[in-house]
């Protein structure tokens, strides 16, 4: 915004000089025509003079003399006249000078008066901020300032809206909520504002879903499905609920919107873990759910897992079986277990992918990994034990395959 304003400044700054220049040219006109006026004034006397003296010498008579002072005045007259034009065109370029001036400062002192200043510098420490470039006294210091803005405009919706973001991260979870309140009731069709909202709420209220959390959750939903924070408070309303398998469809697709290897990936992986243990717990198989929930959605691979003689881990071990391809080590299909659930069947297929666009579907041929993560961590690490199949052409992915953990990293 103060780009514009400088811009808008320089612009009647040039305005200004546009009209300058030419007028104090015709300033200088004008002194050049009051000096050409005075000589024609002085002339004039020194012919009359000369020409009296000639009617006193007898070189000419009055009847001349008079028609001769009288050509001499009508010059005279004519030149004063041009001049008294010529001021009147410089008065309307004194005028044009008042405007070009007048019209910049008046610019200038309304903005300073205004609050344009303030919010200049409000949003040059935001994107500071945003940039990790800012203490934490200045932190606190953007936090009140937006406070304060909330309450002297209370039609300013956007920056109400950051406000709730900031206090959600600094912990002040009631006056996040307030805040997200306060946008949801003036935009009620703000999807992403609501889904945030609920994702207050349950933190607010001890990590509990409670009836607004769902309602709004299902509101989030209608219009956006894929809208990942509402998708894991979903899952968490659908586990609480006991329906495991819909937990798990929900935790799966916000987990496939996250990168691999971050926090939020990690602890959506490990519900879908919670997930299928609890299907397991109740009777149903992961496999046979995996496979009905896969039915004519594109390609799949079964992979049976076990471990070998003499591998030993704790239960709560995790076990990452995935789908690569040769040229990169990323999956392009991942499933989480632990080293309790083994042995086990799992299916490989496109729901499994962990990036949009990157799934099973795109290569003709896959690498196999089972990995028992000794240390926990989603990438391989020494101490490992894992089994492989290295090449897995497309022809072979009707048939289950099978892998044995047996080879340490």
């Amino acid at each position: 915004m103060i780009d514009i304003w400088f811009g808008v400044a320089l612009l009647l700054l040039l305005v200004a000089f546009v009209f300058l220049i030419p007028a104090l040219r015709a300033a200088g006109r004008r002194r050049s025509g009051n000096s050409k006026q005075e000589a024609m004034a002085a002339l004039y006397r020194e012919r009359r003079k000369e020409l009296r003296a000639a009617v006193q010498s007898g070189a000419m008579d009055e009847k001349q003399f008079a028609q001769l002072e009288a050509d001499l005045a009508r010059e005279l007259l004519a030149a004063q006249q041009e001049s008294q034009s010529g001021e009147a065109r410089q008065g309307g370029g004194r005028l044009l000078i008042g405007l070009a001036v007048l019209v910049p400062a008046i610019a200038a002192a309304a903005y300073g008066f205004s609050d344009r200043p303030s919010e200049v510098a409000l949003y040059r420490d935001m994107v500071a901020s945003q940039g990790g470039h800012t203490s934490s006294e200045e932190e606190a210091k953007i936090t009140r300032q937006l406070q304060e803005r909330a309450k002297t405009h209370p039609d300013d919706l956007s920056s109400r809206y950051i406000l709730a973001q900031r206090l959600l991260m600094n912990g002040d979870l009631a006056g996040a909520v307030d805040s997200y309140r306060y946008v949801v009731d003036r935009e009620p069709q703000a999807a992403n504002v609501k889904a945030e909202l609920a994702q207050a709420l349950f933190f607010a209220g001890g990590s509990k879903i409670t009836d607004e959390i769902r309602s709004l959750i299902e509101q989030v939903l209608q219009v956006q499905p894929s809208n990942g924070t509402v998708l894991g408070l979903a899952g968490i309303a659908s586990f609480e609920d006991g329906n495991y398998r819909k937990a798990r469809q929900h935790w799966q697709l916000a987990l496939s919107q996250l990168p691999p290897g971050s926090a939020a990936a990690e602890a959506l992986q490990a519900g879908v873990v919670r997930a299928e243990s609890a299907l397991a717990d109740s009777g149903e198989v992961v496999a046979v759910q995996a496979k009905a929930e896969t039915k004519d959605k594109g390609p799949q691979i079964r992979v049976q897992v076990t471990l070998g003689e003499g591998v030993e881990a704790p239960e709560s071990t995790p076990v990452f079986i995935y789908a690569r391809s040769a040229a990169s080590p990323m999956p392009l299909a991942i499933v989480r277990l632990t080293a309790g659930q083994l042995p086990a069947e799992v299916v490989l297929d496109e729901s499994r992918a962990m990036m949009p666009g990157s799934s099973i579907a795109t290569v003709d041929s896959v690498q196999l990994v089972a990995r028992l993560a000794i240390k926990g961590d989603a990438r391989p690490a020494p101490g490992d034990w894992q089994g492989m199949i290295s090449e897995l052409p497309k022809s072979r992915w009707s048939e289950t395959q099978s892998i044995a953990i047996d080879s340490q990293l």
